[in-house]
């Protein structure tokens, strides 16, 4: 079944697909190729942009232009639920920021802590998503697509649909 969602309520169900899921590929569109890089979601605040932090040292947080396009693909192939973000990358660096998204597992990437000169912010300001979500078991999507071979119908692929964050 398709369903879109608007604004506040895109948002809404953006945070509820991506917080269980965590992490995400960030790509990009460089040179003629796509790259993409696992990164861990830290935070989708009220607006719909989406946290991490990154490094100046890597590639990410050295050559992040001002409002570069990427997207951001979450998958949990498990519960059935993917979603896809588009929007525009910013670095930000702001200690209280830092302060407010920082967390006991962001030590294992970052061993000096908050105040570590390499950290740095990357926001990702988006625009819109799409998303597919089936919340059946396994045995019911299974079931829904053996019945769709036998009957030549198409199997019910759950909730799916675009969502307007911008």
């Amino acid at each position: 079944m398709e369903k879109d969602f608007q604004n506040v309520e895109a948002i809404k169900k953006l945070n509820s697909l991506a917080e269980d899921i965590r992490f995400c590929m960030y790509t990009t569109y460089k040179d003629g190729k796509i790259e993409s890089r696992p990164m861990t979601t830290l935070d989708i605040d009220e607006d719909g942009n989406v946290w991490f932090f990154t490094s100046k040292q890597t590639e990410i947080g050295s050559e992040t232009d001002w409002n570069e396009s990427v997207t951001l693909i979450y998958a949990d192939p498990k519960n059935h639920t993917y979603v896809s973000v588009s929007g525009n990358a910013s670095i930000i660096e702001d200690q209280q920021k830092k302060e407010e998204l920082w967390n006991p597992m962001s030590k294992a990437w970052f061993p000096e802590g908050k105040d570590d000169p390499n950290l740095v912010i990357l926001k990702v300001t988006t625009d819109e998503a799409a998303y597919w979500d089936s919340n059946s078991s396994r045995m019911v999507v299974f079931f829904s697509m053996l019945k769709a071979v036998v009957t030549g119908t198409t199997p019910d692929e759950g909730e799916h649909g675009k969502l307007n964050l911008a």
